[in-house]
């Protein structure tokens, strides 16, 4: 085969490869080389090209993974981080809730308090004025039981005078001394009843205060006990808040390190104008023409 007829097979093969570049080249390398060179240059092509085609597909397997792995990384961790945001959120509006009821329970039991001290006030101010009027009453009382008892005793003598009523007594003759004594002893009665009736109320009032200091003591110690109890959730609350928290600064920077990793990859893994299959298909294409051409050649 001469030298003009190999040129006009390069050419032609070179028309039926998409007008390589490469091809076109070797067509001129072979109008003004030896048939060896050719051969040569064709066979170091098919090798590059060959080569290139492995490193391609290489870069394809590693792109493929790479970017799998880390974009099935990225919904795992940005659902990691979906989880802590609401365990974040959920912990924060339950403390906030705890600690509006522990305010609650700590204004009510100041409540009780205030209610106590003033009850307390009120029962003493009583207590105070009970012992002055039982006092008086029963010193009263007795002063009269005394008086009776020195006029009983003096008109059971017989030396007193007797005397005739006067008209508002009914107009009779009457005893003075008996109806003095009489007099003394309604009196009597009556500062007895008043002691009796106070004696009776100050019992009632004091009955009614200690009632209520215990109501008061038994609420006030549950709604204490309560509070101390919401007091711990806040603590354990707080404490597995600040656990969430660091879980969520944590899932977010390994996050922004997988974000990170897949911009990093795009220059060498984003598609490019001409897709992996089409350059393939080119390659392979390329080849074949080649190797035809070292077919023709060798023949």
């Amino acid at each position: 085969m001469k030298l003009t007829q190999v040129s006009k097979l390069l050419k032609a093969l070179s028309m039926k490869n998409h007008k390589s570049y490469a091809l076109a080249q070797l067509a001129a390398s072979a109008q003004s080389d030896t048939f060896a060179k050719v051969k040569g240059l064709i066979e170091d092509m098919i090798d590059r090209l060959t080569k290139e085609a492995a490193e391609e597909a290489d870069a394809k397997a590693f792109c493929d993974t790479e970017v799998s792995k880390s974009r099935a990384k990225q919904e795992k961790l940005s659902s990691t981080l979906d989880m802590h945001s609401v365990r974040i959120e959920k912990a924060t509006a339950a403390v906030a809730k705890l600690q509006e009821q522990i305010k609650g329970l700590q204004a009510e039991v100041a409540e009780i308090d205030q209610s106590q001290s003033e009850a307390t006030a009120i029962r003493e101010s009583e207590k105070a004025e009970f012992e002055k009027a039982s006092a008086e009453y029963s010193q009263s009382a007795e002063a009269v039981a005394n008086a009776i008892s020195v006029l009983q005793s003096y008109y059971s003598s017989g030396s007193f005078v007797q005397t005739k009523q006067a008209p508002e007594f009914g107009g009779s003759n009457t005893d003075i001394g008996s109806t003095i004594v009489e007099l003394l002893e309604v009196a009597e009665s009556d500062f007895t009843r008043l002691l009796a009736e106070a004696t009776a109320a100050e019992t009632e009032a004091t009955t009614a205060y200690e009632a209520l200091t215990q109501k008061n003591k038994v609420s006030r110690a549950a709604k204490t006990e309560e509070a101390k109890g919401k007091e711990n959730e806040v603590k354990s609350l707080e404490m597995s808040l600040t656990n969430y928290k660091e879980d969520h600064a944590s899932t977010s920077k390994e996050l922004s390190a997988v974000l990170d990793y897949l911009e990093k990859l795009k220059p060498q893994c984003e598609t490019k104008v001409m897709t992996y299959a089409e350059r393939k298909a080119a390659r392979e294409a390329e080849i074949e023409g080649l190797k035809e051409a070292l077919t023709i050649l060798e023949g």
